[in-house]
Formats: structure tokens, sequence, C-alpha cells
């Protein structure tokens, strides 16, 4: 039996034009039909368990619309995208690219880094220009991702960072391989003085098996010498895992586990399934993703119920069906105490949680200062008194959440209108995420070539 549960829009995966769409229900599944009349039919599941997807609407907040458009007038969803006046949600997050250029060559790689077709690497005027985008359009707090390529292959970043922060940007947030701060620790501490926050921090896993088949080489040593110079520093962390059912998605409770025992520097780890855009291994099929009900599902097994499904709940800042997340105070045992949780429902007030969103992105990181010092003995010791609880859960959490990022084949304006986590273009314009990376079966892009090859 099918049900239908929605319409929307969609692209096709061959040509890229702007189709119609149709959400339905076959056998407790959630999938996307859409049809283009030059190229045919596309049917993708988008989600396992109907009326968990029906459900998670209640936790929808009420659009927070963007103050300022750089598109007054929106001709076709998603073709004038930069924002338009249709567009549900300002920003909590804009991403800020400062090369395609990197120091790797991974199989896996949403930016095709080192092998997109052109070269961008703009100077410091450039960039200046693309931070005040973000001052003219977002309202404080402002949170840049500076992303890439690589950028610590710059030897410039710290002054980049440092104009940043000058220009009004309250928090700086690096996207590392982190290959160049495991290895110079000077480069390092140059970061964290010009004013970076915390780093995004690529890791697959604690196996080199699976580096292997993500990077083309072993990582993990890399990895571990990078969070001890972190800690040193005093800068906090957030372990960013591409997550795909052939190579490590059997692996996520290990890697919970391994953050556990490196907070406080590392805060979080942030799962995102693999989506086909960029360069990926093959063309995908249903088998070859990994749905936000399968990881949650995966990680209540892998930790034997530590981290419960139930204990992931949606931001309801970007779409329900984007993201899932949760916040765990980490026990002296190594154990996680779980503090969110479905069963409470959904919030009874939404109307603010961008805002809100966007003050804890920015404040979250503040504990990082107090959790280096070393000196409270108490968060240490287990004497089940709430004192002594109260005073753990300010440092050593543990957030564990999840991004489902859509590619051509996923993609509906539904979740695109509602996305919070923007790219800043050359023109002065920000582009979804999911949007500026999407590109065709070929490698055509969506927005990134058009805005970046100039």
């Amino acid at each position: 039996m099918t049900e239908k549960i929605g319409e929307t829009g969609a692209l096709c995966p061959e040509c890229l034009k702007t189709i119609k769409a149709e959400k339905i229900v076959e056998d407790d599944d959630v999938y996307i039909v859409k049809t283009c009349p030059d190229h045919g039919t596309w049917k993708v599941k988008i989600w396992s368990g109907a009326e968990q997807y029906k459900y998670l609407y209640e936790f929808a907040a009420v659009p927070k619309t963007p103050e300022k458009y750089a598109i007054p007038q929106m001709k076709v969803c998603p073709e004038d995208c930069g924002l338009c006046d249709k567009h549900l949600q300002h920003s909590c997050l804009n991403v800020v690219e400062v090369t395609n250029r990197c120091n790797l060559n991974c199989p896996i790689c949403f930016a095709t880094a080192n092998g997109c077709g052109y070269d961008f690497h703009p100077d410091i005027e450039t960039i200046k220009g693309m931070f005040q985008t973000v001052v003219d359009y977002v309202k404080s707090p402002r949170c840049v991702q500076i992303s890439g390529g690589e950028p610590t292959i710059r030897d410039d970043l710290p002054e980049i960072v440092k104009l940043a922060k000058e220009m009004g940007i309250e928090h700086i947030e690096v996207n590392t391989n982190a290959v160049r701060i495991a290895n110079d620790m000077e480069y390092l501490k140059a970061l964290k003085e010009a004013g970076v926050d915390d780093f995004y921090f690529q890791f697959d896993g604690t196996d080199d098996e699976i580096y292997m088949q993500t990077r083309g080489k072993p990582m993990f040593e890399i990895k571990e010498r990078a969070i001890k110079n972190c800690s040193e520093v005093g800068i906090g962390i957030t372990l960013v895992v591409t997550v795909s059912p052939e190579i490590n998605l059997n692996h996520v409770g290990e890697i919970i586990k391994f953050a556990a025992s490196k907070v406080p520097t590392v805060k979080g780890v942030h799962f995102q399934p693999i989506a086909h855009f960029g360069r990926y291994p093959q063309e995908p099929t249903d088998e070859n993703r990994v749905l936000l009900p399968q990881l949650a599902s995966e990680i209540e097994k892998q930790t034997k119920g530590m981290l419960k499904a139930d204990n992931f709940i949606p931001t309801s800042c970007s779409n329900v069906h984007c993201d899932l997340k949760s916040l765990s105070i980490v026990l002296p045992d190594g154990s996680l105490f779980p503090l969110t949780t479905m069963a409470l429902g959904p919030p009874t007030k939404t109307d603010n949680v961008a805002d809100k969103t966007r003050t804890e992105v920015s404040q979250l990181w503040k504990y990082i200062e107090d959790t280096m010092d070393g000196e409270d003995a108490s968060r240490d010791t287990d004497d089940n008194s709430w004192k002594t609880f109260v005073s753990r859960a300010k440092t050593h959490y543990l957030t564990v959440s999840a991004m489902a990022f859509q590619d051509v084949w996923t993609g509906e304006t539904e979740r695109w209108e509602r996305c919070c986590i923007h790219v800043v273009t050359l023109d002065g314009k920000l582009i979804p995420f999911c949007l500026f990376n999407t590109t065709a079966k070929d490698g055509t892009t969506m927005y990134r070539r058009k805005t970046f090859c100039r």
C-alpha cells in the first residue's frame, strides 16, 4: 500500500532542472519520487519509520526569516538562491571557503578539492568582502566556519582569523583534516592567539583501514597527535565523521567511546552520512546511504544502550528531518549520562530556536578556558553528590549529533527553504550548504563553480 504524504520541489540528477516531486510511504519507509520529462523517474528512500517522520513536524520552529534578502523576488527555487524572499530561516552558521587546495586527495570529498578543474585561493581583500557579507546579512552573534579545501595550507590563516574577529564575527571555527596542526605547534599557537574558537575536525574512526578508504592513507596517529596539541593550547574540537555503510557505520560506537575519553578537549562528535556530491566512490543506491534513524539505531546498539535512539532530538532550527542531536555528561568512568530525550516531546515555544542555536554555538565553547586548568579535582571523583555532578557537567559534556546533507537524488525544496547553514559566495550571497555543493551525475555543479570560478 502506498500513501502520499506531501509534495515538494526537487532536481533532476541528470540535468539539474527543477522538477516536481512527491513524498510517499511504502512498507513504513518514506521515499521521494520525482520525474524529469527528459530523463525519467527516480525513487529514493529518505527515512525509515513513517510515523516518526510525521511526528517530527511537531518540533518545527516558527520560521525566523532573514532580515535582508539578496534575491528580493525569487523566480524558481532552488535556481534563484542567495538568500531569496521565500527562504524560511536565517543563518546560524556561515561557511567561508578560503581555498580549494588541499594537502590530501581524499577518495571522498564534498568539494572535489584538487580536482574540480579550477583554482580558488582568494587574497585577503576578497576574503574580507566575504566576511562583510556575513556582517551585512547576519545579526549577532555571528558564527563562521572557515573551510576549503584545507584552510591550514594558508600561512596567512591567523591573519584571516584576526580580520574576521576585528570585523565583528564572534565565533570562528576552522574546518580541518588536522595534518598541519598535528605537525606545526607554532602555527597552532598562532591560530589560538588570532582568535580561533574551535576546530571542526575530520575524523572517520580509530582504525587506519577506515582512513585508507576515506582519505587514501593512514591518518589515526596524526589525529591523536593533533588532539593532544589542541589540548595543550586550549582549543576545543568537534570530531566530524563521514559515515558510509560499507566503511565505518559499524564503528560509530567506538568513535563515541574515543571522543568521551578525550573530553574536555573533544566537545562533540558530529556524524555526517555520506552525501553523494563532489567526489564519491559510486552512484548511490538506497543501500549506499545511511539514514538518520538507522544511524541513531546503530549508536544505541553499539553503545549497548548507553546512548539510545530516543536521546536524539531535532535541533528545530533547520528542517526537522535534517539533523539530530544529543547532549550527555561524561562521567568519571567514561560512561555517558544523556540529558536529551524525545520523551519530553516537542518544545512548547519554538519561535526563537534559530536565535538560541546561534547563541549556543557561540557560547558553548567558552567553557574551554576553564576546562584546561586541571585544578578542580572534584569533577574527576564519583561521590554520587549533586554538587559534583553539576561541577562536572560544566566542562565534561559531549554532544553527539548528526546531519543528513542532501544531494541531487535526495534534495527537496521543503528542506532547502529551512536551511540555516549557508556558504558565502564572492558575489555577496548566502547559499544553503547542500545546494552550493550539489552536483549532477556527471559532476556539473549547481552553484560552486559559477560562484567561485571567476
